[in-house]
């Protein structure tokens, strides 16, 4: 039985540690390191990657992603989510970034995971 997938991540930008906790002004060595560090790993580390897990298992079984996220996951991926070069499915959150807690701050991660993509699609023109 898979995990719960909490959150689906869609995204073209490498990721890059360094790059994430900078673009969300944390210093290193810090206590803002340890806890966005945490973050980093749990969407971009722990998560399952979807494109590559179905690309190197699963392509001839489901024929296509669409229908791998469908019958694996349970998932609807629309065609913006799936023009994506990298999918990454996060079952788990750390509590910073967990909706069930009040002022979790998954919509400043989400914002700089959205400028890293951007400036990753203005470098690439």
């Amino acid at each position: 039985m898979r995990d719960h997938v909490l959150l689906v991540l869609p995204t073209s930008w490498e990721p890059n540690r360094q790059a994430f906790l900078t673009q969300l002004g944390v210093s290193e060595g810090g206590l803002g390191e340890q806890l966005f560090g945490k973050v980093y790993n749990a969407l971009f580390v722990h998560s399952t990657e979807m494109r590559r897990e179905f690309e190197r298992y699963y392509a001839v079984e489901y024929g296509s992603p669409e229908n791998y996220a469908r019958i694996v996951h349970g998932l609807e991926l629309d065609d913006e989510e799936l023009a994506h070069d990298q999918i990454f499915l996060v079952t788990w959150l750390p509590q910073i970034v967990d909706g069930d807690y009040e002022e979790n701050q998954l919509d400043t991660v989400l914002a700089c995971i959205e400028e890293l993509e951007r400036a990753n699609n203005e470098a690439k023109t």
